[in-house]
């Protein structure tokens, strides 16, 4: 994990990032905070919520094509400096004591679509700052980054808005000057040398692109296909914990302490992947990833409290290992031209499920119960365990290094990986 760390380029990039995100984690409980304060409706809060996603959602595809088109510096500077106002205007709204929907509902729009350029176009860059072999490491520095910023921002924010309501979006609009400077001392170009120079194109062109990319490489939709499922599972099981938790008398601290645990255990996950990686096939630990998490989720089955709060812990702490062995081998699959409008469509696929969560898993627990509702959680990352062991384009492509080459045609292509076309050739190499 180290030695990603000791690249001073992604160390910048990591460091003030994490900066930016736990301002970004802390936002959410501010922003739910002050305009229930302020307006006095459940509704308005939902609305600004709505509202953010739909931003992020509908930014997602086009965020692709800007992270590919152009120079990633500068997209993740303006980004930051776009954020950062919109965070300021917020600040000062709370500031004025009124909720003005026009003001506060544009600034929500540019944090959500920011959210979705700045977090493709660091992914993006990653394979150009750090050596192949430190991919793992980075991407699990990433996921431990995600899992401490959401135990430490929301506490964060709440603290910062006993002492005034502006506080917490003014830190945050502070954040992004810090992510922003971090990145402008980055010096490695994050972008590979185009073979044909700049192409000026239309950007729906450049987008189908991207997405014929993604629908014709067998590992990168598959597995797309296979996360999404697991991120219904890991976003739905949160909420049936909760239910399971208040349903027995606990009080709001003991939720939020069983929260932050399990947040916790996701971190420490995360942290332990790269020694995992060196010891386990990537095949392998994608399994044994799947098996685990639905071993987690058949706790909270049970019915128990504390048998599903310890699942869940258990749930957060696997789920890592899968999300590290996916990104880092499509970064080393997918090349870099394409890299934003591929990982753009990766997660439209994978987030849009989780969107749903939520309401559907409110749904099951209010009809069945939240135990039997686990049942059909685990049942769910059941399937994708099944799917995962018995695919051959997961077995055969998860962990095969780059390094090999052959040519097929004429045309250099990755041995058990993909042309520029990105068809899969196992078979015709076989």
């Amino acid at each position: 994990m180290s030695g990603a760390l000791r690249n001073p380029d992604f160390a910048r990039l990591c460091a003030g990032q994490a900066v930016a995100q736990l301002g970004s984690r802390g936002y959410g409980v501010a922003i739910m905070l002050w305009v229930l304060t302020v307006s006095g409706s459940a509704a308005t809060v939902g609305l600004v919520s709505t509202v953010t996603m739909g931003a992020f959602t509908a930014a997602t595809v086009p965020a692709g094509w800007i992270v590919d088109r152009f120079d990633r510096r500068r997209v993740m500077l303006t980004v930051d400096a776009c954020s950062a106002t919109a965070a300021a205007v917020l600040a000062f709204c709370a500031w004025r004591g009124a909720f003005d929907p026009v003001p506060v509902l544009a600034a929500v729009s540019v944090l959500g679509a920011g959210w979705a350029v700045r977090g493709l176009a660091e992914d993006a860059a990653v394979p150009q700052v750090v050596e192949r072999e430190q991919l793992g490491a980075a991407y699990g520095l990433f996921e431990a980054r995600g899992y401490a910023t959401g135990v430490a921002g929301p506490p964060l924010a709440a603290t910062l808005y006993g002492l005034g309501a502006a506080l917490p979006f003014a830190g945050h609009a502070v954040s992004f000057v810090v992510a922003g400077a971090a990145a402008s001392r980055v010096r490695t170009p994050l972008q590979a040398p185009r073979v044909h120079g700049p192409v000026v194109e239309r950007p729906w062109v450049a987008i189908r692109e991207g997405l014929r990319w993604f629908t014709s490489h067998p590992f990168v939709r598959t597995t797309a296909a296979l996360t999404a499922v697991a991120e219904f599972v890991v976003n739905g099981c949160g909420l049936v914990v909760v239910v399971l938790l208040v349903g027995s008398g606990a009080p709001s601290s003991t939720v939020g302490i069983v929260l932050a645990g399990a947040y916790g255990g996701g971190m420490l996950g995360a942290l332990a992947v790269p020694r995992l990686r060196r010891r386990i096939p990537a095949h392998r630990l994608l399994v044994l990833s799947a098996a685990l998490g639905a071993l987690a989720v058949l706790a909270a089955a049970t019915g128990s409290p504390v048998a599903a709060a310890a699942g869940y812990a258990a749930l957060l702490a696997v789920t890592p290992s899968w999300s590290v062995v996916v990104t880092a081998r499509c970064a080393e699959l997918v090349p870099d031209e394409v890299r934003g409008r591929v990982g753009a469509a990766t997660g439209l696929v994978t987030s849009l499920p989780a969107m749903f969560a939520p309401l559907t898993v409110g749904v099951l627990t209010t009809t069945v119960g939240a135990a039997s509702t686990a049942g059909v959680l685990a049942a769910l990352l059941g399937g994708v365990l099944v799917a995962t062991a018995v695919s051959r384009t997961v077995r055969l492509q998860a962990g095969e290094p780059l390094a090999r080459r052959a040519v097929l045609g004429g045309e250099p292509v990755d041995e058990l990986g993909s042309g520029h076309d990105g068809v899969d050739r196992a078979d015709a190499l076989s």
